[in-house]
C-alpha cells in the first residue's frame, strides 16, 4: 500500500515496528513521511509555496492594472510630472507666475526665431532681385549713354550681371566690377584708387575685339588673342553661354576670347 506523506500519532502508533522508523515527529505532534531528496525531487510542506506564489500573482496583477492605466506614458516622466506638480502645490502665487511667464517667453522665443529666420531669408531673396534689377538698370542706362549698340542691350546683361555686385557703402548700393580673384577690380582712372564702375566696364568692353562689333560706332582697340570659337557664334561672343560659366572658368574663357578682366 502507499504510505501517507504525514499521519497523525495514533495511527503512527499502529504501524509495524517495520515502518515507524520511515516516519518523523514534526512539532505540532504529527508524523512527516522521511523522503530522501533525489534530482530536485522531495517531501515538502507546499502549503507556504502556494501561498506565496498566490501572493506573487496577485501582486504582479495589480503592477499591470496600474501599468495598463498609463498607456503610452513613460512612467518615469508621468513621476516626474507628477513630482513637479506636488512641487508646485508649495510655491508661493509669485512663483506660480513666474513660471508661466517663463513658459510663455520660451513659446515665444521659439516662434520668434522660425518668424526671424524667415523673414531673413525672404529678405535675401529680395536683395538678390534688387541686385539684379539694380545693375541690369545701371549697365542698359550706361549702353545708351555710351552710343548703345546695334542690337538689345539685354545681349551684353547675362555677361555684366556674372562680373558685377552691389555692395552697400554709407548705406546706400554701389556697383563694383569683379576680378577674376573674387576681389573688386580697381578703376582704371588716372590716380583713383577707387573700385571700377560699370560706365568704366562699358567703355572698357567698347574697345575689346570681342563685343566692339556689338556697339555703334566703335571699332576694336585692344589686343589680344582671337579667341577659341568655342563662345563665339558667327564671329560674335555668346555671352549667355559665358555668363553660364563658374567664375574662375568664365574668367580664362574670357580672356582666351580678348575681353579685359
Amino acid at each position: 500500500m502507499a504510505l501517507a506523506a504525514i499521519i497523525k500519532e495514533e495511527t503512527y502508533n499502529g504501524l509495524s515496528d517495520q515502518l515507524k522508523p520511515e516516519y518523523k515527529k514534526q512539532e505540532d505532534g504529527t508524523y512527516l513521511l522521511d523522503v530522501t531528496p533525489i534530482d530536485g525531487f522531495a517531501l515538502e510542506d507546499v502549503k507556504g509555496l502556494k501561498s506565496s506564489l498566490g501572493a506573487a500573482r496577485s501582486e504582479r496583477d495589480a503592477a499591470q492594472a496600474q501599468l495598463r492605466n498609463f498607456g503610452d506614458l513613460d512612467p518615469n516622466k508621468a513621476r516626474e510630472a507628477l513630482k513637479k506638480i506636488e512641487d508646485m502645490a508649495k510655491w508661493e502665487p509669485e512663483e506660480k507666475v513666474k513660471e508661466q511667464i517663463e513658459a510663455i517667453k520660451a513659446q515665444l522665443t521659439d516662434k520668434h526665431k522660425l518668424e526671424l529666420d524667415k523673414k531673413h531669408e525672404e529678405l535675401a531673396n529680395l536683395t538678390k532681385q534688387l541686385e539684379q534689377v539694380m545693375i541690369d538698370e545701371l549697365a542698359t542706362k550706361e549702353i545708351v549713354a555710351q552710343g548703345g549698340i546695334k542690337t538689345s542691350p539685354t545681349v551684353l546683361l547675362p555677361y555684366i550681371r556674372g562680373i558685377t555686385r552691389m555692395r552697400q557703402v554709407d548705406g546706400k548700393f554701389v556697383s563694383e566690377v569683379v576680378g577674376a580673384d573674387g576681389n573688386a577690380r580697381i578703376s582704371p582712372a588716372t590716380n583713383s584708387t577707387g573700385t571700377m564702375t560699370i560706365a568704366e566696364l562699358i567703355t572698357e568692353m567698347k574697345g575689346q575685339e570681342a563685343f566692339s562689333p556689338l556697339f555703334n560706332g566703335s571699332g576694336a582697340t585692344g589686343s589680344g588673342a582671337t579667341g577659341s570659337n568655342t563662345q563665339r557664334t558667327g564671329g560674335r561672343v555668346n555671352l549667355e553661354e559665358l555668363a553660364k560659366l563658374p567664375p574662375a572658368q568664365r574668367m580664362q574663357r574670357a580672356q582666351e576670347l580678348g575681353i579685359k578682366t
